[in-house]
């Protein structure tokens, strides 16, 4: 090798080896100064991202909750949901409004479809987008729309709910008796509270009358209170309740459950509703002291 290559190439070893100490000088001064290395800035990204998903899924819940607000007013006004435009001669269905699943004891002919209205026949619905049907689900309903080519089912065209769910009569009665139970359920729960009082948390009705309630201890709401990992307060009982004349209610304790590892555990009384699957289910806002149908 030349002397002018030799030269050249020690220059630019020592260009190459004043860079490193350069650059490794500078990358103790950032992180002395608290900037941060491009492993803490993709970990700042990575955090922020994170924040960003769960603002979007508070955001998503929240708009989930404003639209079954909505459905639950539409519904009680027995406005029509607009499913599909169809051609035919118009048939109108009453009845359930059903979803389809594996283990249904129904006719083979039904399991073909994703809904069905159980009126006085079951009927199959068909259409090429039923996903606004789901909201209807196990509520009387009115269904328009024309029967298929092969007439195996009724093609929607649009739904609404009706009968009870928009008796305006009932469903005030209901609201009152729901209050009071959010109201009351600390007299009339089977035992008092452990920590501080009980809070309604879920109401499911069998029918105008009887009802499982679950509640829970307030201490869980407390940010400020610590309770040991494995205490679980929730509660449930089913009340038999009766209308008074002075615009109250009473309420038997018919069966009483405390929460198990995994489940419920009947502690006394009788579930004589277990085998009924048609309630109806109303969600407590503690804070809004508000119930909504879901």
């Amino acid at each position: 090798m030349s002397g002018k290559r030799i030269s050249i190439y020690l220059v630019a070893l020592i260009i190459a080896v004043a860079a490193f100490l350069w650059y490794r000088a500078g990358n103790e001064q950032k992180i002395q100064s608290g900037t941060p290395s491009v492993s803490e800035s993709a970990q700042s990204i990575d955090d922020e991202s994170a924040e960003n998903d769960v603002e979007l899924s508070a955001a998503e819940e929240a708009a989930m909750e404003l639209e079954d607000a909505n459905f639950n007013e539409r519904c009680v006004n027995g406005e029509w949901e607009k499913i599909a435009e169809v051609r035919g001669n118009a048939v109108t269905l009453a009845g359930k409004l059903r979803r389809v699943y594996p283990e249904d004891d129904i006719p083979a002919e039904l399991k073909a479809f994703q809904f069905y209205v159980d009126g006085k026949e079951k009927t199959s619905l068909s259409g090429a987008d039923l996903t606004k049907l789901e909201s209807f689900e196990d509520r009387e309903v009115e269904v328009q729309g024309a029967k298929s080519a092969n007439g195996k089912s009724v093609e929607v065209s649009q739904v609404r709910c009706a009968g009870a769910e928009t008796d305006k009569t009932s469903i005030e009665s209901r609201d009152k008796l729901l209050n009071w139970l959010a109201e009351n359920i600390n007299s009339i729960a089977p035992n008092k509270a452990p920590y501080q009082k009980w809070t309604i948390d879920t109401a499911e009705f069998v029918d105008g009358k009887n009802v499982y309630v679950e509640y829970y201890d307030a201490v869980e709401d407390d940010e400020n209170a610590t309770l040991p990992d494995d205490v679980d307060t929730t509660r449930m009982a089913l009340f038999e309740t009766s209308a008074k004349s002075d615009g109250g209610y009473g309420a038997k304790v018919l069966a009483y459950w405390e929460m198990g590892e995994e489940d419920y555990d009947l502690k006394s009384g009788t579930d004589k509703f277990e085998e009924i699957m048609d309630t109806t289910f109303y969600q407590f806002d503690f804070e809004d002291k508000s119930w909504t149908r879901i």
